[in-house]
């Protein structure tokens, strides 16, 4: 049987309609690498009689038990304190760990409040996980067999305490199972779409486990296998996965922009470097995502000269050169405009190619002839300049990222 295991997010904050528990996502994604298996995720809140009872059942249940969130110094940072009251351990100062806080606080120039002490509290028995992006250490415990992590809640200092020691910890203590898997990172078509084109193809691979995940224009395709016994070799798993991914990329064709976890804006800025080319971006409904986007990108300075955020007709006509004419006529979401923002970037920059982006992202500023979505994008290079429209769903921050990474992946397929 594979490794059971089970997520206990604890946060009051994370019960509201204002936070999201993203922690759960990674951390479940590292465990099926090793082929483990979540069997259950939890959302707690800041009360130690709800904390208490799903601790004690997924101990019943699970060989690994994480809980995110809950170290802080504060009185609602509750979760050192109901860990050792379940495995009836008294909890200890760890003086090593008060000294490396009290460093931290040093190096930035200020005092340790004295709330920070509870930081250094460590259960009887626990193994103190060190954290260089923050100041809650996390904790490992082991209780009959089974293995308790406790993790602070900021992403930045989760996730690379996860990989480095969390994930090692658990393969030397449970071991793992054999898991193999491959990834296919798709941009610019709907997740149905893409289901349609492989479905016929993943379904006929029985050995093989397939996930879709989608987000705001992008789709992650995993598949997954594992030997159904000990004598199953590994290479017959890597030969069905490659057949599998070379007939899905088959369909899918240049929707297909990655076999690996990648960003879109990171595969553009590859293309751009190789083929030595370098990018200007002009942003009206965007306001600027496109270029956070791409500047996301460690060194993305090789290839991104700069951008210009003209959300007025004026400094559209000023900094992009667009015809006033055209703007009065045609109005600012038109192709014609798209068009000559594209141009204007690229030769006011002196870029290879400059992409714009122009629309109603909403909920006002719409008519009858151009409704909220419409956006309209534009692009020139070398060999001319052309103009893309678009109609998009969703409200205004769901538009707008839709459109930057349209007009990523527009761009990418230039590129390809």
């Amino acid at each position: 049987m594979p490794i059971r295991a089970e997520i206990i997010a604890v946060g009051s904050e994370l019960l509201t309609p204002w936070r999201l528990d993203t922690n759960s996502l990674f951390i479940t994604r590292q465990l099926n690498l090793i082929g483990a298996l979540v069997a259950r995720k939890t959302v707690v809140g800041d009360r130690a009689e709800d904390l208490r009872a799903s601790i004690a059942r997924a101990l019943e249940t699970s060989d690994v038990v994480f809980l995110t969130g809950g170290l802080g110094p504060t009185t609602d940072d509750i979760n050192r304190e109901v860990v050792a009251d379940v495995l009836e351990r008294p909890l200890r100062l760890d003086e090593q760990v008060l000294e490396k806080i009290r460093r931290r606080y040093q190096r930035t120039g200020m005092t340790m409040p004295p709330n920070n002490q509870r930081q250094a509290l460590v259960p009887s028995g626990a193994q103190v996980l060190p954290n260089p992006n923050g100041t809650a250490p996390g904790l490992m415990l082991e209780e009959s067999g089974k293995l308790i992590f406790l993790l602070p809640g900021p992403p930045r200092e989760l996730e690379p305490m996860v990989v480095d020691q969390v994930i090692p910890a658990i393969r030397t203590r449970l071991g793992t199972e054999t898991t193999l898997y491959r990834q296919l990172k798709i941009a610019g078509e709907a997740e149905s779409r893409v289901d349609f084109l492989a479905s016929p193809i993943y379904r006929s691979y029985a050995d093989v486990e397939t996930t879709i995940l989608a987000s705001t224009g992008i789709i992650d395709l995993f598949f997954y296998w594992r030997p159904l016994d000990a004598d199953q070799p590994e290479a017959e798993g890597h030969r069905l996965l490659d057949e599998l991914v070379a007939r899905v990329r088959g369909v899918l064709g240049d929707l297909v922009y990655a076999e690996a976890e990648q960003t879109l804006e990171c595969a553009v800025g590859e293309l751009l470097r190789q083929q030595g080319k370098t990018l200007a971006v002009a942003e009206s409904c965007t306001g600027g995502l496109i270029m956070q986007m791409l500047t996301e990108v460690p060194g993305s300075s090789d290839y991104l000269l700069g951008g210009f955020v003209t959300y007025s007709n004026q400094a559209k006509i000023d900094w992009l050169g667009v015809k006033e004419d055209d703007l009065s006529v045609h109005g600012a979401v038109s192709p014609c405009v798209a068009e000559q923002m594209a141009a204007g970037a690229r030769a006011r920059s002196k870029a290879s190619i400059g992409l714009a982006a122009t629309g109603i992202a909403g909920p006002g500023g719409a008519t009858t002839e151009k409704p909220v979505g419409l956006v309209y994008l534009g692009i020139s290079d070398g060999s001319g300049t052309e103009s893309r429209k678009l109609q998009l769903n969703g409200d205004r921050a769901v538009i707008r990222i839709r459109a930057a990474r349209t007009a990523l992946d527009w761009l990418r397929r230039r590129l390809v």
